[in-house]
């Protein structure tokens, strides 16, 4: 086992900051790790030791080494008094990558919480498309919380650092762990503020998110060699390509629930450089973008994008009853105009 990364958590006022600040790293780790679109996750249930073994066996197969696992758990420390309340709480959360290099292998990480020691640890595993499923032991951590004399210390530990595989994405590398994401839970903890607003990708399936974002990624990466524009074309491309997914992954949620296949209209105030447009019009979208000025770029997309060089005032002359759906996502000063604009037909 490792030699524990550590953090002074002075201030630190229970152990409920703790799970609260690993939660978000569970639940949302791309936060943190922007080469990651989300996790999808299964229902945690609690369990007594014995039933944690063989949740193991049963995800893991029968193969594993057990034995240093349950070393590096303590589950070998059998707690009486906690068994029956059940000491511990598995899931499974599957992680999704922006880009998949491998679209046939799921990278998965069992999360087992320890409601007594106070720690949450990540084993590593990928399901091939034959259902083979491969455990990545030399990537097992755990995030740790203890009561030292008089002052909470917040550690990471690796169960085999010595054979730490990183990938960059997936699997990040053990120096980001303890440099990165380590601080990052000790703020979170501190500060012990949750939010009543869901993540906006809560909202949408992530899998398909992700998976919609390689494909558009692709398709539009050539735009990047050819942007026109003195900004930054891989930030405003991919980040364009980004809401383009969110947006046509919602909009088809939208349209299951509805029952209907006709595609939602939009209009898009203060498009700007019109990658955005141009992207919905090409996935089948009617719609179009407006903007004070005219960039350099509109004239590449050709007849199929829909742009219009015009001033906008949150008047009767730019109502649109007739469009589903209004987007100011480079609008600045317009933007507290847009749902105002939207309330006048709602």
């Amino acid at each position: 086992m490792s030699q524990p990364c550590e953090i002074n958590m002075t201030g630190m006022r229970s152990a409920d900051s703790m799970w609260s600040a690993a939660d978000v790293w569970i639940k949302k780790p791309h936060v943190v790790n922007k080469r990651l679109c989300g996790v999808t996750e299964t229902e945690y249930r609690d369990v007594d030791t014995a039933e944690l073994i063989q949740v193991l066996f049963s995800l893991l197969g029968t193969n594993i080494k057990i034995a240093d696992i349950s070393m590096f758990l303590h589950a070998d420390i059998v707690d009486k008094e906690h068994e029956t309340a059940g000491r511990w709480c598995v899931g499974v959360r599957t992680i999704i990558p922006k880009v998949n290099k491998t679209v046939e292998c799921l990278y998965k990480e069992v999360i087992i919480k320890d409601n007594v020691g106070h720690t949450v640890t990540f084993i590593p595993f990928e399901e091939t498309g034959v259902e083979q499923v491969i455990v990545k032991s030399s990537n097992i951590y755990q995030i740790q919380l203890q009561l030292k004399p008089e002052e909470w210390m917040f550690s990471l530990h690796a169960l085999m650092p010595e054979q730490w595989c990183s990938d960059g994405v997936a699997y990040p590398k053990l120096s980001w762990l303890c440099t990165k994401l380590l601080p990052k839970l000790s703020r979170w903890a501190l500060e012990s503020k949750t939010s009543e607003f869901k993540s906006t990708l809560s909202l949408i399936p992530v899998e398909k998110y992700g998976i919609l974002y390689q494909q558009l990624k692709e398709k539009y990466k050539e735009l990047v060699k050819v942007w026109p524009e003195v900004t930054d074309p891989e930030k405003f491309v991919f980040e364009d390509v980004a809401i383009a997914s969110y947006l046509l992954v919602l909009w088809g949620e939208e349209r299951a629930e509805k029952g209907t296949t006709t595609k939602q209209s939009f209009v898009d105030l203060g498009c700007g450089n019109g990658l955005l447009v141009h992207i919905l019009n090409n996935e089948g979208h009617p719609g179009k973008g407006m903007d004070i000025r005219k960039r350099n770029i509109w004239d590449m997309y050709g007849p199929g994008t829909h742009l219009e060089e015009t001033a906008i005032t949150p008047s009767n002359d730019f109502l649109f009853p007739t469009t589903d759906w209004l987007i100011g996502n480079h609008s600045d000063e317009l933007t507290p105009w847009i749902p105002v604009i939207a309330a006048r037909y709602a």
